[in-house]
C-alpha cells in the first residue's frame, strides 16, 4: 500500500511537504506541487479518506433529493445532470448520495437526520416550488446548501444569502417563440406544467411576452385559452394538445415546456394524418382538423428531441454542475454567501433549431 512517505521519496521532498501539497496547496510552490502530483500519479497514491475527514471534520459527501411517488416526474435530462454532478464531484474527491423526497415535510425531516449524524457537508436542492420553505429552513438551521433553480418569492435581503445556479428558461422559451413568429407562425399555443413551480411560470411567461410583443394578442387574458398546464409525461402532453386543438382552429405551432410534452403533441398529431378525428373530451365530441403543418418545439434538447428532430433548448448542465460543486467547496473553505454575483448565476440556454422545422 503506497504511503505518503513513498510519494515524498519519489518527489524528493519531506512527507510534510506532500501533506501540505494535498491539504493546503497554497503553501507549496508550483514547481514542487507539479513534482508531487507526478509522483502521486506514478505511484497511484490515494490519500486516506477517513483520516482526512477526521482532520477536516467534513464528510466529503453531498446529498441530493430525488422525487418519488406521485411527485415523481420523468425527466430525460435529470439522468445526464446526475452523471455530470457525480463526475465533477469525483474530480474533487467528493461523492454524491441520493435520498428519496416525497414532500417538503418528510424531506426536511430526512435532512435533519443527516445533520444529526454528520453524514453530509451540503445539500443540493432542486425542483423548487413557487412558495418553497426549504431554503429558509436551511438558513435557519445553518445547513450549507445550494439551489439548482432560483429562490422564488423570497425577500431580497434573504435571497442574497442563498447560493443558486439556474438556467434562464424564460429567455429560452421566448427565443424559440420569437423564432417561430419570425418564420411566419401566428397561431402559437403553449403547453407547460400546472405544478405551480417558479420554473413552470417562468417558461410560460417567455411565450406570453413574445406573443404580446409581436402584437399577436390584445392582452395576457387573450392568451389564456392558448396555454394549457399539465403533468410531465408524454400521455399528459398528448391529452393537453387535444384540448388545445379543440379550442382553436388552424394552430400552426405549439411551444412546449419540455421535450417530453412535445413528443406527446407530435404523437397526437401523427394520429390525425390527413383526416379529421373525433375525440371524446369532457363529454363532448369535438372535431379536430389535421395539424400536419404545425411546428412543435421542446425544451432540454434531450435524446427525445434528437430522435424526433424537435427544435429545442439546450441547458448547459456541465456548467451548472461545476458551479454548484464549486460553490459548495467555497462555503466549506469558509467563504460567506453574499450578494456577489458569483453566488447567483443565471445561465443562458442555447436554442437548437433542427433541419426540417418550419
Amino acid at each position: 500500500m503506497v504511503s505518503i512517505r513513498d510519494v515524498a521519496r519519489v518527489a524528493g521532498v519531506s512527507h510534510q511537504t506532500v501533506s501540505n501539497a494535498i491539504n493546503s496547496p497554497d503553501m507549496v510552490s508550483d514547481s514542487t506541487r507539479k513534482r508531487i502530483k507526478a509522483a502521486i500519479k506514478q505511484l497511484g497514491y490515494r490519500p486516506n479518506a477517513s483520516a482526512r475527514r477526521l482532520r477536516s471534520g467534513q464528510s466529503d459527501t453531498i446529498a441530493l433529493g430525488i422525487s418519488i411517488g406521485e411527485n415523481r416526474a420523468p425527466s430525460p435530462i435529470f439522468d445526464a445532470f446526475l452523471h455530470l454532478l457525480a463526475e465533477h464531484a469525483n474530480d474533487l474527491n467528493k461523492q454524491i448520495v441520493l435520498y428519496a423526497r416525497k414532500d417538503e415535510q418528510s424531506e426536511l425531516a430526512h435532512i435533519a437526520s443527516l445533520r444529526e449524524q454528520s453524514d453530509v457537508d451540503a445539500i443540493i436542492i432542486n425542483e423548487l416550488e413557487k412558495y418553497d420553505g426549504r431554503p429558509q429552513w436551511m438558513l435557519n438551521h445553518h445547513q450549507p446548501f445550494v439551489l439548482f433553480g432560483r429562490p422564488w418569492n423570497i425577500p431580497a435581503e434573504t435571497a442574497e444569502h442563498i447560493p443558486w445556479v439556474d438556467v434562464d428558461g424564460y429567455a429560452g422559451i421566448k427565443a424559440v417563440t420569437s423564432r417561430l413568429i419570425s418564420s411566419g407562425h401566428r397561431r402559437i399555443g403553449f403547453i407547460g406544467w400546472d405544478s405551480g413551480t417558479g420554473t413552470a411560470q417562468d417558461r410560460e411567461s417567455g411565450w406570453r411576452d413574445a406573443m404580446l410583443e409581436a402584437n399577436l394578442a390584445a392582452d395576457t387574458e387573450d392568451l389564456d385559452s392558448w396555454s394549457i398546464g399539465t403533468q410531465e409525461s408524454i400521455d399528459a402532453g398528448s391529452h393537453a394538445s387535444i384540448e388545445l386543438f379543440s379550442r382553436h382552429d388552424n394552430i400552426d405551432a405549439v411551444v412546449c415546456a419540455s421535450d417530453t410534452l412535445a413528443v406527446g403533441v407530435i404523437w397526437t398529431m401523427s394520429r390525425f394524418s390527413d383526416k379529421e378525428l373525433s375525440l371524446n373530451i369532457d363529454g363532448g365530441i369535438p372535431s379536430v382538423p389535421s395539424l400536419q403543418a404545425a411546428t412543435v418545439t421542446g425544451f432540454d434538447d434531450s435524446a427525445l428531441a434528437r430522435a424526433f428532430s424537435i427544435p429545442s433548448v439546450r441547458q448547459p448542465l456541465g456548467e451548472v454542475s461545476q458551479l454548484l460543486i464549486r460553490m459548495i467547496l467555497d462555503m466549506a473553505n469558509g467563504q460567506a454567501v453574499t450578494a456577489d454575483e458569483k453566488w447567483h448565476r443565471l445561465l443562458k440556454p442555447e436554442v437548437v433549431w433542427r433541419t426540417g422545422a418550419n
